[in-house]
């Protein structure tokens, strides 16, 4: 028998964290029940009940009603069945009391096991809920430690009461931090079985750009600009296209800020990685023309069939397009949603074909 104190622990329990008494009593059946099993090697099924009002534990065992019994372990007699159930008949299975005093002082202390593994479990899930009511959301962390596997090195930052994990493939790579340091991070998801509340959190994230632009930018918080297409190559460079949703704001220069201040403080949580911020255009023409920036363009040629965009820009700018390893060209196509080829051509044609991309806004742009 448990202290009758257990069932007063179970009722201020129930109404102090919401767990219900019933849910508590099922959990320390179960783990009794598992419990006996390995202590006393039961050769069948048993059923272990514990009273919500006086703790009393019942164990109750299975066994084969006989006329007359050879194996105490699997058989009850047809007398004793009866004066538990009367009207059974031999060869019937019934549920009978096994008996528990051996099984007394291991039963209250894994009943005290149960109850707080369960609290901490609530609280846990308490913990977890309240922080990804903000996932997808920016949040500012401190590095606890750092740890080595076979995959590279995990990050851990203290996130309040949850634990953030920032795994190698989510971290700016080739980025160095260190304990104490402070971070922005994007907030993914639970972090399945993690040791206590951990929740997955990235800065390789694209929409971690995104979070550190409507942080910095008030224009963005108002709705007053829009970011329309965003591509990122986390460490490297990202590309941001805007446009303005209210009339006489230029949508790059709000993001770049008076002698880019603005941009700069969001590349200064980026490290080293280049943010560059491009006018939308909704003729892909001009989209593709833009989103090619820092590069001059001469014409753009569009296949709507392929969804191919041909890029014609003057000799001297090819390797500005295409950008270092493809970098400018193919951050261009994330942008967009277009294929793009970019195609040399001689200094006079592409003057003489400058007025294809005529009057395009010049790109904002700002480097680590």
């Amino acid at each position: 028998m448990l202290k009758p104190d257990f069932i007063k622990a179970l009722d201020q329990v129930q109404e102090e964290k919401g767990i219900s008494k019933q849910s508590l009593l099922s959990l320390v059946e179960s783990a009794l029940a598992t419990a006996y099993r390995r202590a006393f090697n039961p050769p069948d099924a048993i059923r272990v009940q514990v009273d919500p009002g006086t703790a009393e534990i019942a164990i109750f065992g299975r066994r084969r009603v006989v006329e007359q019994v050879s194996d105490p372990g699997t058989e009850v007699s047809l007398d004793e069945a009866k004066a538990a159930r009367p009207g059974v008949e031999p060869g019937q299975v019934v549920e009978v009391p096994l008996p528990t005093d051996d099984f007394a002082r291991l039963a209250a202390q894994i009943s005290k096991q149960v109850v707080f593994q369960r609290l901490r479990d609530a609280e846990k899930e308490q913990v977890l809920r309240d922080v990804l009511e903000h996932k997808g959301e920016m949040v500012s962390g401190v590095v606890e430690r750092i740890a080595d596997h076979s995959d590279g090195k995990t990050v851990y930052l203290e996130l309040g009461k949850a634990e953030g994990v920032l795994a190698p493939e989510e971290q700016i790579p080739d980025e160095v931090l260190r304990p104490g340091q402070y971070l922005k991070v994007l907030l993914l998801d639970e972090r399945k079985r993690g040791r206590g509340a951990q929740v997955n959190v990235s800065r390789a994230h694209k929409a971690l750009v995104r979070r550190l632009l409507e942080f910095e930018i008030p224009e963005l918080q108002s709705g007053a600009v829009i970011i329309r297409a965003l591509a990122r190559e986390p460490g490297v460079r990202s590309k941001v296209a805007v446009s303005a949703h209210q009339e006489g704001i230029d949508p790059v220069g709000a993001c770049v800020g008076p002698k880019g201040v603005r941009i700069r403080s969001v590349v200064g949580e980026l490290g080293t990685e280049r943010v560059d911020i491009i006018p939308w255009a909704d003729e892909p023409e001009r989209l593709v023309a833009n989103a090619l920036s820092p590069a001059q363009v001469s014409r753009v040629e569009i296949d709507r069939e392929s969804r191919t965009a041909t890029a014609h820009v003057p000799d001297n700018q090819l390797s500005l397009a295409i950008g270092k390893d493809g970098q400018n060209a193919r951050l261009a196509a994330k942008l967009t949603g277009w294929r793009i080829d970019i195609k040399p051509e001689p200094a006079g044609a592409a003057e003489a074909n400058a007025s294809a991309v005529a009057g395009a806004p010049p790109p904002g742009d700002a480097a680590g």
